[in-house]
């Protein structure tokens, strides 16, 4: 491995504190202090795993100062952003076009940060045309809708017989490991692999990490009268909530319950052979029960008006249809405190009529242990169960099958120790 000299390792540490420094970039200068940072020859462009740095340095500085401070700022959004966390699953199905879409999304931010190139500038090829990924049409757009574009547009190339395309398009074929300094206009690599071997603990370890430093990143932009703390990179959106919870208990109760039924000669079927008639049996996941668990006593049920037009209802409204979309057999309103107060029992046929038939009862502690202790005695056996909570509670219980916790815990993030949790807004 070449030695790198002492001059030009000063000079990245002077471009990067420089940047730190800067009202322009304060907002990033805590993540900008997570890690680890490297100066190497081995790797051609930059790259991150999320958590740690390397540069080369011959190409990083064989433009001048500001697009340096480009590139080292463009490795660390992808810490900010924890691109190679959160869309691993992208990664997976098409490399490719996961590598591009998270380029498209920072480049943009960059650009917008600083219009003027006062301290970074994006670097440019011997024609004149940008080294990055670059593209107007995305600016505002998310990586998954930058994601979704790339491929839609290889597959409309793909219809028109037109290969791999110029540019901004995506080429290469499924799952071919292509980075992002192969053509395709892209400036660093991305350690998929190393944020993948990861251990758990190390991920959350970063997780927190990360969150912390653009909280204190977005306070010191304030104090410095940045406007908007982190606003002008995005850090305001990346600690807002990202996810629909809406859209994950409906995905939990399709992936857990989807009715799936396939004819199989491993069984015959008993209602033919009495007649002599060989046929096959039917598997699957058929839904045969759903139960659904609201915690009586807590802020999932009851608005602060004392209605119960809030989290609650509209849990329930996703839930009937659901039910009714995939055919539930039988549907166990469950009501919740200290213990089961209420049991109702609904059908694919009768769910519609829950909101004037149910009777809330309840009021009493919060303890969730008593639901799965109750299922259990009356021998109720689930496909799944999702649990409607604050995250109050005095146990979590013990499960016998997949169970969704839904908690409304506001600023405390609880998240239960068993099962999956969504967080409700």
């Amino acid at each position: 491995m070449t030695t790198i000299p002492d001059k030009t390792v000063r000079n990245f540490t002077r471009v990067r504190v420089q940047l730190m420094r800067s009202d322009m970039f304060v907002a990033l200068a805590p993540v900008m202090m997570v890690g680890k940072r490297e100066l190497t020859t081995i790797i051609p462009t930059a790259c991150t795993n999320g958590r740690d740095e390397q540069y080369n340095p011959d190409f990083i500085f064989q433009w001048g100062d500001k697009e340096a401070g480009f590139i080292i700022m463009h490795e660390n959004m992808h810490k900010a952003a924890r691109h190679l966390e959160v869309y691993e699953q992208l990664h997976r199905l098409h490399q490719r076009a996961a590598n591009m879409a998270c380029d498209y999304w920072i480049n943009q931010k960059l650009l917008d940060a600083d219009p003027q190139k006062r301290l970074i500038a994006m670097p440019l090829g011997a024609n004149g045309k940008p080294i990055g990924l670059i593209d107007p049409k995305y600016k505002g757009w998310t990586v998954k809708q930058i994601f979704d574009d790339l491929r839609q547009q290889q597959r409309e190339d793909k219809e028109k017989g037109e290969g791999e395309g110029e540019g901004g398009g995506e080429g290469g074929s499924e799952g071919k490991d292509e980075g992002e300094g192969d053509g395709d206009g892209g400036m660093d690599d991305h350690d998929w692999d190393g944020a993948k071997g990861m251990s758990e603990e190390d991920k959350k370890e970063l997780k927190e990490d990360i969150d912390r430093a653009i909280r204190e990143g977005i306070m010191a932009a304030k104090k410095a009268g940045m406007t908007g703390g982190g606003n002008a990179l995005g850090l305001d959106e990346l600690i807002a909530p990202q996810v629909n919870w809406v859209e994950q208990l409906k995905d939990f109760v399709r992936s857990t319950c989807k009715k799936k039924e396939v004819s199989t000669w491993r069984k015959m079927s008993r209602r033919y052979l009495a007649n002599s008639i060989v046929m096959p049996s039917l598997q699957g996941n058929s839904i045969k029960e759903l139960v659904v668990a609201p915690d009586a006593s807590g802020s999932m049920f009851w608005a602060e008006d004392g209605s119960t037009r809030n989290a609650f209802q509209v849990c329930m409204s996703e839930v009937e249809g659901l039910a009714r979309q995939l055919s539930v057999d039988k549907l166990h309103l469950i009501y919740w405190d200290g213990w089961v107060a209420r049991h109702e029992e609904y059908t694919a046929t009768t769910i519609g009529n829950w909101k004037q038939s149910t009777r809330p009862s309840g009021g009493g502690g919060t303890d969730p242990s008593c639901v799965p202790a109750y299922l259990k005695e009356k021998g109720i056996k689930p496909d799944a169960v999702v649990v409607l909570t604050d995250g109050e509670v005095l146990g979590w219980g013990v499960w016998s099958c997949p169970v969704l916790w839904c908690i409304k815990s506001g600023a405390k993030r609880i998240t239960a120790p068993v099962g999956k949790t969504i967080h409700v807004m």
